[in-house]
């Protein structure tokens, strides 16, 4: 189960609908490293208030990640083994990136503090830096952005234990809003994230 699919049709019609460059790749076709695959983690605890919605165009308005309400001070780390590609302010607020042997890259966007450095070799689960209210977190092959939750898989903290439970989403309308209350009393609702 993913966070995706929780989105109740709203987020994957937002998928289906969108323009080739900017669709989200599914986990099983997002190649792995020769060897086992990489076994991405969730990076942070928190609740999900915006969803992944790809852009119609390279410019247009959309969520390129996923983006979580986090307790300000909280750890974020590492998502799976890589380098640090970038850890710095961008537009004033603080970013890190992380390359992995795959070719993806995760960035988190408008973090607190960071504890890392360009060019540094992290291994999965290490600590990056600390949240402030919000983390975004986007997930690129290249140039195009994927769905995090795909990559991520279902919703666990790093110990293996269910997260903090359900993602709560923000309704963008209120037939959105229908959607998710039906998802959630549905049954499927009950699922693990």
């Amino acid at each position: 189960m993913t966070i995706a699919f929780a989105v109740a049709g709203a987020a994957v019609l937002a998928v289906a609908s969108g323009p080739a460059w900017a669709q989200a790749v599914p986990a099983q076709s997002v190649p792995a490293q020769s060897g086992p695959a990489l076994g991405y983690i969730w990076p942070v605890h928190g609740t999900v208030v915006d969803p992944f919605r790809p852009p119609d165009n390279p410019y247009g308005p959309g969520n390129r990640g996923l983006e979580f309400a986090t307790q300000p001070g909280s750890a974020f780390w590492a998502a799976a083994d890589g380098v640090v590609s970038f850890a710095g302010p961008v537009g004033g607020r603080l970013h890190v990136t992380v390359s992995h042997p795959d070719g993806l890259r995760v960035s988190y966007s408008g973090v607190a503090s960071i504890g890392v450095r360009r060019g540094e070799r992290v291994r999965q689960r290490q600590e990056l830096g600390a949240t402030g209210d919000r983390l975004h977190i986007g997930v690129r092959r290249g140039e195009t952005y994927l769905d995090p939750a795909q990559i991520f898989g279902s919703r666990r903290s790093p110990s293996g234990q269910p997260s903090l439970g359900r993602p709560h989403l923000v309704p963008s309308s209120p037939a959105v809003y229908r959607l998710q209350l039906r998802w959630l009393h549905s049954g499927v609702g009950n699922a693990v994230l």
